[in-house]
């Protein structure tokens, strides 16, 4: 009998082991502070891009999107290869845009926009209410040398958080951290 109830254990404990990768996507991008933290990477997304000009090497990227409750939040993470470096250029304005066609909202209005220094990067960010729907988004882009991250975190508008605190909990393997 206990001879039974042994395999049986082992069974189902081989059973977890072998399907725990189901449950979760490896993604080198984290949430280990703020209000995702601990939030589990769905939709992980790698791919590579030869630079079209060059032969010195390819454009990398890594996306995953996070929940918590009612918030979401999407991270890509872009690194250039040769001797590429990213060009300030207004990103946040172009994913303000994405942001209201993907909730699909009729506009938006800028509550505020800055730049600031977060972990190391270079940073530019907005939040924005979106019109038409109950959601209030941040979006940013942080930047060092070929290193680019950005993203957006979306909330209803009752669920208060600090943009800050989602760019500072972000978390990718050995490149940024809190």
């Amino acid at each position: 009998m206990f001879d039974r109830v042994l395999r049986c254990a082992m069974g189902v404990l081989a059973m977890a082991a072998l399907s725990w990768p189901a449950l979760a996507e490896e993604s080198p991008i984290s949430y280990v502070a703020g209000p995702l933290q601990g939030a589990v990477a769905e939709n992980v997304k790698h791919k590579e891009d030869t630079l079209a000009h060059s032969a010195f090497g390819a454009m990398t990227s890594d996306s995953a999107v996070f929940k918590a409750g009612a918030m979401i939040s999407w991270v890509n993470w872009s690194r250039l290869g040769g001797h590429y470096r990213w060009q300030d250029d207004n990103m946040v304005a172009g994913l303000s845009d994405d942001v209201k066609d993907v909730f699909e909202a009729t506009g938006f209005t800028i509550l505020e926009s800055d730049r600031r220094s977060v972990n190391g990067y270079v940073g530019q960010y907005r939040r924005i209410s979106l019109t038409g729907i109950d959601r209030r988004c941040g979006v940013f882009a942080l930047m060092r040398r070929n290193h680019l991250i950005q993203g957006f975190v979306c909330a209803p508008s009752s669920q208060p958080y600090k943009l800050q605190d989602v760019m500072e909990g972000i978390s990718i393997n050995g490149v940024i951290g809190p």
